[in-house]
């Protein structure tokens, strides 16, 4: 049994307890939260130990072999880091770190710790996402030439008074690109593979806080694929996924989309008599220049995946590597650091990105010394 501890139990961290609570191989054996009263009244019926801080859970539990961290975003690296540095397992939701330099550290300490690290990007369990990637990788639209890619849901600012940490560039590390975006980001990185280079507008539209609601990015791909990006929390409008290959297009939208596990998901896909490669070149009348795809559609099913936290407990209990490790979520935080410094700084941003250029530029978003583009 891996003798687990969640810090953070408020949202996501109290349905890692309740997962804990009847998990086949983990226990929960300790929960963390400045919120003691709730923690205790959470874990009332179960045997567990709470505590008011990470370094009191480190210093007082014994035997304890790895932690969950369900934390605002800007405690993710530091106590990730204090976690691994004690020898534990470590599972850290999403984002992995507000820095891409805090990220290359946690990974490095992982490593030398010999453990697992793993992060909370859960669109790669999804039945749909599965069936993507199967529909990609079998090479059934060819290669990746162009995607365009939105998700448009408003978040009020209720959403952000409630938890104000959400508006700052302190705590947050940005908007709606790492707190909603990082999902469809990650999940476009494993589709698609690393990402090369990066150009970027970010504005804040309609909400009183200063970091991003909107985010428009062009990324170009290492396969030679481009990404048309757009995210906000301001408005709520269709939310579109296509995938255009050089045999074929898959097209995704509306409710009919990654976002809801476990239920039944239905995509289109499109191929081509032959490849546009060989389409384009034709001087046939009757095609008339336009190349027509034959559609249908593909019931995703219920692909088989285990959820993460499962991932991550066979992960650290038989070896391997989780489903999401280290290295993986770094590849998302990279992309969105690139994307950030290419909207502030109104440049084409090629990756590997910068450290030290992303953390000046960090610092003075922290400071007000550096601003979004105005909407007016």
């Amino acid at each position: 049994m891996l003798k687990t501890a969640v810090v953070g139990v408020r949202g996501v961290g109290r349905g890692h307890v309740q997962a804990l609570t009847r998990h086949a191989r983990a226990n929960l054996v300790a929960v963390a939260d400045i919120d003691t009263t709730a923690a205790s009244a959470l874990v009332e019926a179960v045997d567990a130990r709470v505590c008011a801080s990470l370094d009191e859970l480190l210093d007082d539990v014994d035997g304890l072999d790895a932690v969950i961290i369900a934390t605002p975003h800007h405690l993710h690296a530091p106590m990730s880091l204090a976690a691994l540095e004690r020898g534990l397992h470590v599972y850290v939701e999403k984002p992995i770190a507000i820095r891409i330099s805090d990220a290359d550290r946690m990974v490095e300490a992982a490593d030398r710790a010999q453990r697992v690290l793993a992060v909370g990007h859960q669109y790669r369990t999804y039945a749909g996402n599965h069936r993507l990637k199967q529909i990609i990788d079998s090479g059934a639209i060819g290669q990746v030439q162009r995607v365009v890619w939105q998700w448009l849901e408003t978040r009020p600012e209720s959403y952000y008074d409630r938890d104000p940490w959400r508006s700052s560039w302190a705590h947050a590390g940005g908007g709606v690109l790492l707190n909603q975006a990082s999902h469809d980001i990650d999940l476009l990185c494993w589709l698609l593979g690393p990402p090369e280079e990066v150009s970027a507008t970010l504005m804040n539209r309609g909400h009183r806080h200063e970091v991003e609601d909107t985010a428009v990015a062009t990324v170009r791909f290492a396969s030679g694929a481009l990404a048309s990006l757009q995210f906000s929390t301001w408005d709520r409008c269709l939310n579109y996924r296509q995938i255009a290959g050089e045999s074929g297009s898959i097209l995704w939208q509306d409710e009919r989309n990654a976002n809801v596990p476990d239920r039944p998901e239905v995509f289109r896909i499109g191929r081509y008599e032959r490849p546009l490669t060989e389409l384009i070149g034709r001087k046939d009348a009757a095609l008339t220049g336009r190349a027509v795809p034959a559609w249908e559609d593909v019931d995703c099913g219920q692909v088989a995946s285990p959820s993460l936290l499962d991932s991550f407990i066979a992960a650290a209990l038989d070896g391997g590597i989780p489903i999401t490790d280290g290295r993986s979520a770094r590849v998302t935080t990279e992309l969105i650091c690139a994307i950030l410094l290419a909207g502030i700084r109104r440049e084409v941003i090629r990756l590997p990105v910068d450290r030290d250029l992303f953390d000046e530029l960090f610092d003075d978003l922290i400071a007000g010394r550096a601003r979004l583009l105005s909407s007016s």
